[in-house]
Formats: C-alpha cells, structure tokens, sequence
C-alpha cells in the first residue's frame, strides 16, 4: 500500500460516491455542468510553484519551508475557486423535503504526485511517477449540538464507495466529482441523524456534549515548490545497493526502495476558513530478511527519511555511506542466524533509539486518534479522557506537542504544520505535566466540557493526531549511566542481565517484502483496548550482561498486551531525544526510557524448515 493510501486509511477514507444506474441512486440536486460540458477538453494542471510576496516571513536556512500567505495567491487557484463553488451550491440547494438541511460542510482535496523506485538483485523492478487525487467531505445536517456524527449503530443503506478524483486538476470534472460526493454523503447523513435520533430517545446514559464547535475562521496560503527526484540516480543506487546486497547468499530477500511525495491540501468549509498547504517526503529504505537455523523469520532495515530534499548519491545516501550503514545490520543478522532464541523474560528493559519514540506513540499518542466514542450499542467512555488530570507517568515526565518546531538540528521536521485539516491554528499544548495528563490532541469536536471548547488545532487524518510530540525529564540521566543502572536491575531481579530494544518494525520497510514468511511479521495496530496497548515486534534487542557489561544481541522475543500502568515503572529518562517519525507523518522526540520491570515472550510457533537448497 502506497503512502497516499495509508493516509486515506488513517483518515477512515470511505467517501461515499454516487453511481445513478448502478446503485440507482438519484441526485437531489442538478449537476454543476450540463452533460455536453462534461466532456470538455483536460485542462493543464494548476502549477504548484510558490507567489513570491515581498517581505513574506521564511524560516530559518535548512528549515525547508518557505511560507506565503498571500491573499490574491488562494484567490487565484481554480481548485480552491471549484471547492468554494460547490460547497456554496450545496449549502444552498441540498434539501429533501421535512428533512433537516446541512448546517456545515467542508471538503479536504488530496493532490499527491509521486515517484516510486523497487530494486532486488541488481535490478531496478519498477521506476514510475503517479499522481493520484481524493477528497474527504465532511457534511453535517442538524445542527451543532446533535447532528449526525458520534453515532455508531443501526443501518444505513447508500453508497459507501470510495470516491476517486480526476488525476488533473480539471476543475470541470472536479465539481461533477464534488457534486456526485455531496448528494450521496447528504442522503446517508439524513438517514444517519433519523437513526441516531431514534437511538438516543430509547436509550439512557448519553453525554452532554455538543456534537460540533464553531472555531476561529482563519485563511492560509503557504506552498512550496516541488523538488521530484532525478529518477537516472534513484534506479543506478537501487542496482548498486541491490546488487551488494546479493553477494549476500544467506538472505534470502533483500530490496531497495525510495519513495518521493508531494502532497498539496486544500481545504475550504461552510464557515469560512480557507487554506492551501503542501508537504514533501523524501526515504530511501533497505529491508532484509532471512531465517533462523531454527527456521524462525528474521528481518531488520535501514531507512532515511527527509521533507527536505535527499542528496541521492551523494553524502549519506551515497553507495559508500549507505553500505557501511548497512555493515552492522548484516552483520547482526548473520550472528542471529545461529543464535538461540531468548525464552520468556521478566525484568528491566531500556527502550532506546526509535523504540522509545514507539513506545511513546502506542501508549499515549495513538489511543486520543477517537477521544470521543461515539453513541451506540456497545460503546463506552474512552479510557484515554477519563485519565484527565490523573497519573500516568512519573512526576518528573513531562510531554509535549509542539507542531511550531520547524526543525530539529538543522533537520526539517514532518510534524511542523501551522493549521489542521479542520483549519485551525495548531497549538503548542502539554499533554502530560509533572506526570498527570492535562490535555488532549483535538479538534473542532468537543471532548470534555459542553461549553467554551476550543479546538488546539490538532484534528489530522480523521482524528486527534500529534504533530511534533516531545517527552522530558527534570531529572535526566545519561545514557551510559541508564545502561549501569540497568545492569544493576538485572542482577537485582536475578536475571543476570538486562534487555536494551532500540528498533521496531517500520511498517513502509516491513511492506516491501515480498517472501511468503513475511506474513508472521505483521505489525498490530498498537490498540488492545481499555488501558492497554500493544507494541510492534522489536527488530533489534539486546542483552546487556549485568556482571561483564557485555552487549550481545538476541532474537525471538515480542511484547504482549502493556498495561498502562506500567508507565509508572519508567526507572529513569535519558538526557538524549531521539528522533521517531512514523510512516512520515509526525515527529517524536524522545529520550531513552527504562522500565524496572516488563514481560516480554518467547515465540512458541512452529517455525518452517530452512529451504532444501541454498
């Protein structure tokens, strides 16, 4: 799954379209072009390029992000003019007849163009630009108080299909697109509401809270230009690394992929607010898998990812720099191969390097995606929001979002925005004070009280969602004195040593595989239910020897179901972030973490047999 699809997927992509003969589903409302018109020639696509705007505030140089935020700039885009013209219509002319009408809509368009580059063995695989397009329409009938959404249950017979847009930015097909969304989302939000109505008049228990929350309407224009990747060197380093890692006998699949996107949003709603923004990403990524002499599957990586624009070939992603990268990765698997599984253990475990920044993410940043459950059969209060004000964390713990920070030692960072995807200021907010949780990432939905609820501008992707997320500690340690401290936990619990997990699965590595074991590798959601959560398989654990202090690297372990209390038992707190940003979307800036006391298990499955033939 490419990188546009797994956004649409954490925004819970399913845009209703309209097909009338297939699913006999009619229009209430004419469409915007007579029917001759809809054939009309493609127009060019909008060009992308930045509007230079004397005295315009640009961050500081290796940021990356030059800013503009010039009226006559929004005012100029046809996309942006097609948006505005059919959420006006619709406002306007969506109605049935004793049904309430909409009393908000907004759409958010997707335009991502894309490079893509595959190599195994020596040879490049694939190497092609894409370019595709969606819109997320948000309609509301009712009105602010009780509208349709927050309401799961009962049947709702329409189009669930998701809605595929022009490739070009023609805005003739655009408004047939937009019109045929709205009509279908329209009927299905009407018979949404009846549902809901019905449900809460035989029901007990429901909140208080509004279902919706006007904000401040602010307009945005701010775009960078494109940079795609000159795809002649992306395709000779694939060969180049591809085929070094061929000489390699014992993998049993190596691959090389780079991924380029350029994404602009724009967003307009019934309101008012306005706004069109872009964002790029740039990763190149090695993933290698082999098995076990047991026949356990073993895999790791090596990734590089950057919204700047990446050197390839040259510097770090040159062949050189990246081979003697990958030398300790080998070489770890190779050991690995005839190392022993770790059985079951129980005692202090360090979280280092990205796993502390996962670690983060699955136990306080994914679970606030749906702070509000919604009404229906079988819904309950979100663990989360009833831990407001509570403990969570020791009292030295604290964390932050911070979606203002542009970058971070001279590295542009993917969680800087300036609004959300409702259009609102994104805040610098504490989540968690002196180790007692103090505030959520939301949005424009009301999460705690039924009046004065202020968005902080951190609805992205269908849901409360971090920007640049940093943990900290008033009583920070070094990192070579956790590891002394973790040896000494481990031979106070009898262990004997202590373990050190410093990498997770990457979910765009663990995709490029395509060998058939690759399947017990799957990543879990991180989501096992109130109070708990669940970490992804560790690709890199160590056993840190509690007499010796000797390092040695061991296989087979995994995390079962974390308690949340166990964030009480975080020991220390190093004094050096790391930087974690998964799938290219946000940014987590966290030290080390040690735990005086975690479970992990041994694999008890049945490992297949090593392949007959080398």
């Amino acid at each position: 799954m490419n990188r546009f699809a797994r956004l649409a997927l954490a925004m819970r992509f399913t845009m209703p379209f309209t097909i009338h003969a297939a699913l006999g589903v009619f229009a209430l409302y004419p469409s915007p072009i007579p029917a001759k018109e809809a054939a009309a020639p493609t127009r060019a696509p909008e060009p992308h390029a930045p509007v230079d705007v004397p005295g315009a505030t640009k961050p500081a140089t290796g940021s990356g992000h030059p800013a503009d935020t010039s009226q006559a700039a929004m005012e100029a885009s046809s996309v942006l003019k097609s948006m505005e013209h059919e959420l006006k219509r619709s406002m306007d002319s969506l109605r049935i007849k004793g049904r309430p009408k909409p009393y908000f809509l907004s759409y958010l368009l997707w335009d991502v163009e894309s490079h893509h580059m595959q190599a195994s063995l020596g040879s490049c695989e694939m190497s092609d630009g894409d370019r595709q397009h969606l819109v997320d329409a948000d309609l509301r009938v009712g009105n602010y108080d009780e509208d349709n959404s927050n309401f799961q249950g009962g049947i709702v017979f329409g189009p669930r299909l998701r809605l595929p847009l022009p490739q070009e930015n023609d805005t003739t097909l655009l408004r047939l697109s937009l019109w045929a969304a709205t009509d279908a989302k329209f009927k299905v939000a009407v018979e949404q509401l009846a549902q809901k109505r019905a449900f809460l008049a035989n029901h007990s228990g429901r909140d208080s809270l509004p279902d919706f929350s006007r904000q401040k309407v602010l307009k945005r224009y701010r775009v960078e230009p494109p940079t795609p990747p000159d795809t002649a060197k992306t395709a000779r380093l694939g060969k180049e690394l591809s085929g070094y890692l061929a000489g390699f006998p014992w993998l049993l699949e190596s691959r090389v992929g780079f991924q380029y996107f350029y994404t602009t949003f724009y967003y307009v709603d019934s309101e008012g607010a306005r706004f069109i923004e872009t964002v790029k990403e740039n990763t190149l990524i090695v993933a290698l898998f082999t098995q076990a002499k047991d026949g356990a599957p073993l895999w790791d990586y090596l990734r590089v990812s950057t919204r700047d624009s990446l050197p390839i070939g040259d510097g770090a992603v040159g062949f050189a720099a990246l081979k003697d990268s990958l030398n300790p990765i080998l070489k770890r698997l190779d050991y690995l191969r005839s190392a022993a599984p770790l059985a079951n253990y129980r005692g202090p475990v360090l979280f280092s390097g990205t796993a502390a920044g996962e670690l983060l993410n699955k136990a306080l940043l994914a679970p606030q995606a749906h702070l509000r459950e919604p009404a229906g059969t079988g819904s309950e209060p979100n663990f989360m929001v009833s831990l407001a004000g509570r403990k969570l964390f020791p009292s030295e713990v604290t964390v932050i979002d911070t979606p203002s920070m542009v970058a971070w030692q001279g590295r542009a960072l993917f969680g800087h925005y300036l609004l959300d995807q409702q259009g609102q200021p994104a805040e610098d907010i504490k989540l968690v004070q002196d180790g007692r949780v103090k505030d959520f990432l939301m949005g424009k939905v009301p999460v705690l009280k039924a009046k004065g609820h202020t968005s902080n501008g951190h609805w992205r992707y269908g849901g409360g969602f971090p920007g640049v997320a940093l943990l900290r500690s008033s009583k920070p340690m070094a990192d070579a004195d956790l590891r002394t401290r973790l040896a000494s936990m481990g031979a106070d619990e009898g262990t004997g040593y202590g373990l050190i997990v410093s990498k997770v699965v990457d979910d765009d590595a663990f995709k490029l595989l395509r060998h058939p074991l690759a399947v017990q590798l799957a990543v879990t959601d991180g989501l096992d239910g109130r109070g708990s959560f669940s970490l992804t398989p560790p690709c890199e654990v160590d056993m840190l020897d509690s007499r010796t202090g000797k390092v040695t690297p061991v296989r087979g372990l995994a995390f079962p179901s974390i308690d949340t209390k166990s964030l009480r038992d975080i020991a220390a707190v190093g004094d050096m972030p790391y930087l974690h940003e998964p799938q290219a979307s946000f940014s987590i800036l966290c030290p080390s973490l040690l735990f005086s006391l975690l479970d992990l298990k041994g694999s008890r499955s049945t490992q297949p047999r090593l392949p007959l033939l080398p």
